[in-house]
Formats: structure tokens, C-alpha cells, sequence
């Protein structure tokens, strides 16, 4: 089966399918059913293990999903000043303001928070988005920061490797120089799973001042020259090569 369709759709439930949207959690879309929220060609079900095809038109608390799309892939190079999220009490600025207004219902794949640049991930796949956040599968993120002042080698050292801050284990796959001066020092670090604000806790623990934290690398997908607030469709052809190198299976 590849990677980004539903292939034998005859033997897909209804439940998974909802998930697949983007909307729901399974389990989410389980209790809608109980709820009695969850309509199938016109009729309310009250199984999760009902079937679906392409055919069939879906409705959850009356609004319609389109479960049987092909997987799709876009990138944004998120600037400064814009939190990853579609609403805010605060008013804040979003990254899906930076987006077209027709393309709707996407679902970011991770975050970054308010201070930290570089790249974020969208799509329209509920399923691939939690199978790359989930800590299980160990999607890799990479990001370039920037340190206040000259930092040396053996405090390098202190950073690789697992760490526990308040109980919590950070496992830190690589850090590498990339140059330095008197007043600023550019590294790359690379973690294994992607914990809230992982990196800025991890050089906060050790009185290291970050400046700049840019994410450069998140699973198989790569920033690359993507400019500030800049937001790309991928090719269906490198969504399939990319997916598959994630090990998602749909």
C-alpha cells in the first residue's frame, strides 16, 4: 500500500477514516459515533466499525469531510513574532495568517514557539501529522542557534548525549560547530523526539544564552532556501519519497 492513499478503501472503517481528515483523533471520532454525531449517506451510525468507500458522503456534527484525498505536503518558513496556532486570546500574530486564504483545514505538524524561526511542516493527513509528533518514532529535528559569546568545546561536549532536566530525559542525537567569534557562536543541534521547548530548556540548564533558534531540519524535510515567510507546495512525487523515508504507513 503506498504510503499517502487509502488503497482498499471497502475495508477502511469509518472511524480511521475521520482521523485520516485531520479533524480528530480516533479515538475523538469514536465518541462522535456514540454521540450520534456522525452521518453516513444521510443516516445518523452508531458504530465505528461501519465501512466506508469513496462513494460514501460523510458528515461530522454536519459538516462534511473529504477523507479519500491523496496526502499532501507543505512547507513555511516561519519568521519571528508568530505563535503555531489558528486562534489566541492574546491576538497575537499566526503563522496560518501567512497562508492563502484558500487553502483551508490545514494541520501544522508539530510547533515552534513565539521567538523561534525556520521551518514548519502542513498538511492535510490527521494521521501522518500524529505519527510525526508522537515521541515512539523518534522524528529527528534540527535547528541552527545562535549563543551569546564564545562558547568552547568541552561545554559542547556537556550538550551530546542524553540529559535529565527536572526529571525529564533529553536525549541530544548531535551538536556541531558551525563558527564562532568573540561575541557569537553558530551551532546545529539535532534531538530525537522534540519535547516542548526542548532545546532553549536544555541551554537554559546549562546558563547558555540563546540569541537565534532557527529549525532547519524536521524528519526528512529540510528548510533549505526557503526564504523568511515563504510558503510551498510539494510535488506529489517528493511527498511519496519523503513519507516513506518517515517509515509512516498510513
Amino acid at each position: 500500500m503506498p504510503n499517502n492513499i487509502i488503497k482498499d478503501v471497502k475495508n477502511i472503517r469509518i472511524a480511521k477514516i475521520i482521523s485520516k481528515s485531520g479533524a480528530y483523533s480516533r479515538r475523538d471520532a469514536e465518541k462522535l459515533i456514540f454521540e450520534g454525531k456522525v452521518e453516513l449517506n444521510g443516516k445518523t451510525i452508531d458504530s465505528p466499525a461501519t465501512f466506508v468507500n469513496p462513494k460514501d458522503k460523510i458528515l461530522v456534527n454536519g459538516k462534511i469531510i473529504k477523507p479519500f484525498e491523496m496526502t499532501k505536503i507543505w512547507l513555511l518558513n516561519k519568521p519571528k513574532g508568530y505563535i503555531t496556532s489558528s486562534k489566541d486570546p492574546q491576538n497575537r500574530k499566526k503563522v496560518f495568517d501567512l497562508l492563502p486564504a484558500k487553502i483551508a483545514h490545514l494541520i501544522a505538524i508539530g510547533r515552534l514557539d513565539l521567538n523561534t524561526e525556520g521551518l514548519l511542516i502542513f498538511t492535510n493527513n490527521g494521521d501522518f501529522s500524529r505519527y510525526m509528533e508522537h515521541p515512539k518514532n523518534k522524528i529527528s529535528r534540527k535547528y541552527k542557534l545562535k549563543i551569546r559569546g564564545k562558547i568552547d568545546k568541552e561545554k559542547i561536549n556537556e550538550i551530546n548525549g542524553e540529559m535529565i532536566i527536572d526529571k525529564i530525559k533529553y536525549n541530544i542525537i548531535n551538536v556541531e560547530f558551525i563558527s564562532y567569534s568573540q561575541s557569537n557562536t553558530w551551532l546545529t543541534v539535532e534531538i530525537a523526539e522534540g519535547k516542548n521547548r526542548e532545546v532553549r530548556k536544555i541551554f537554559e540548564y546549562l546558563n547558555i544564552q540563546i540569541s537565534r533558534l532557527i529549525r532547519i531540519k524536521y524528519g526528512p524535510f529540510d528548510l533549505g532556501q526557503l526564504k523568511k515567510g515563504e510558503f510551498i507546495e510539494l510535488k506529489k512525487r517528493e511527498v511519496t519519497i519523503k513519507i516513506k523515508k518517515t517509515g509512516f504507513k498510513g
